[in-house]
């Protein structure tokens, strides 16, 4: 059977980069991005900068969207990740509901903050200044680095590079 690998961290973490690579070394790879699933919601998306409860159904929406697709593809032979920066707990939940028995390998890159504070800062491919998301990441880093789970792989990728963290993903 075909991996599901769920690649989460704070934003900046490299989720995506490492995604694209980590796909590109098996025949059919599929990478489901949870923020493209909640940009289909043509009418009342309610945005994260703004978090309330219609976010929180919204952000789950997707997050069950992305693991049904997650199924569908690796019943049909494709490795597949899902990217998408949520807390630990939040992704243990979905897995126990939702993809039980799908073989899922959870991975949350964590480089040390300041570095995830830079690389946050430097990315281009935001169609805003990424700099406001440093409020998250000063809440996010240091919070996933205190509670990760037995059941989460977590990577310092501070110093590694992109094919070095694959590589690690792939032993696992």
């Amino acid at each position: 059977m075909s991996r599901i690998y769920w690649i989460t961290g704070p934003p900046g973490a490299g989720k995506t980069t490492v995604a694209k690579t980590l796909l590109s070394r098996f025949p059919l790879g599929y990478h489901v991005q949870v923020d493209e699933l909640r940009k289909w919601v043509v009418s009342g998306l309610s945005e994260s900068v703004n978090w309330t409860d219609e976010t929180t159904r919204q952000f789950t929406l997707a997050e069950e969207g992305a693991a049904s697709l997650a199924k569908t593809y690796q019943r049909a032979g494709f490795a597949v990740v899902i990217d998408h920066c949520r807390n630990l707990q939040r992704i243990d939940h979905l897995e126990e509901g939702h993809l039980r028995d799908a073989g899922l390998v959870k991975v949350c890159l964590l480089p040390d903050l300041d570095e995830n504070l830079r690389r946050n800062r430097e990315r281009d491919t935001k169609s805003f200044d990424p700099a406001v998301l440093d409020f998250i990441v000063r809440g996010m880093n240091p919070s996933m680095a205190e509670s990760p789970s037995d059941r989460w792989h977590v990577i310092d990728t501070t110093r590694q590079s992109v094919e070095e963290t694959v590589d690690r993903i792939l032993a696992l």
